[in-house]
């Protein structure tokens, strides 16, 4: 028997095999989603209220209620006792895995399609800068801004965040008129 008929046999049987073997592997686990597209604020005298979904955002500005509201146990620099606004199913979720948590620890990079509104005191801050709206958390005010009077769905004054150069937002002004239910007038 030559050498080369010996390892026909054996060439096969391994090829066998190892086809075999990537067949019977796995699938890849779903990667989940980051959930890192928007987030929301509403600022009242007592709390912070943080929203990484729209729905229970919207829900929330009419009724003042969550599927469920988690109280952080913690303040913020104003004060504000800090509470997550969650979908019903997100409650049993670990902190780190709820985007607007995430958001506010700044241990999330946003999505490259961001929004934001932050709602405090008769005025909606809009952005469309993860960044944006951190500087309006700390500094308690936008560094640039474009400010639109009695724009909001009640009458609210609206103030687009801004970088320095930038002129009027017409896409965010848009795209908060739409999130809002407005229709632009017609100038």
């Amino acid at each position: 028997m030559s050498v080369q008929s010996m390892f026909k046999p054996v060439s096969i049987a391994l090829l066998a095999a190892a086809m075999a073997a990537c067949s019977n592997q796995a699938p890849a686990p779903k990667a989940e989603s980051l959930n890192n597209e928007d987030w929301y604020q509403v600022r009242t005298e007592e709390n912070l209220y943080l929203f990484d979904d729209a729905t229970v955002y919207r829900d929330f500005l009419v009724s003042g209620k969550a599927p469920y509201l988690k109280d952080l146990q913690e303040k913020d620099k104003y004060g504000q006792a800090i509470v997550l606004a969650l979908r019903a199913e997100d409650q049993g979720k670990d902190l780190k895995k709820i985007a607007a948590y995430q958001f506010l620890k700044q241990s999330l990079p946003p999505a490259s399609s961001f929004y934001g509104e932050i709602r405090q005191e008769g005025i909606i801050f809009v952005s469309r800068r993860y960044g944006d709206m951190v500087d309006v958390n700390n500094l308690g005010e936008p560094i640039f801004r474009h400010t639109e009077i009695a724009s909001g769905p009640n009458g609210e004054r609206v103030v687009y965040l801004l970088q320095k150069e930038e002129k009027k937002p017409e896409k965010l002004i848009k795209q908060f008129q739409v999130n809002n239910g407005i229709t632009p007038t017609k100038g």
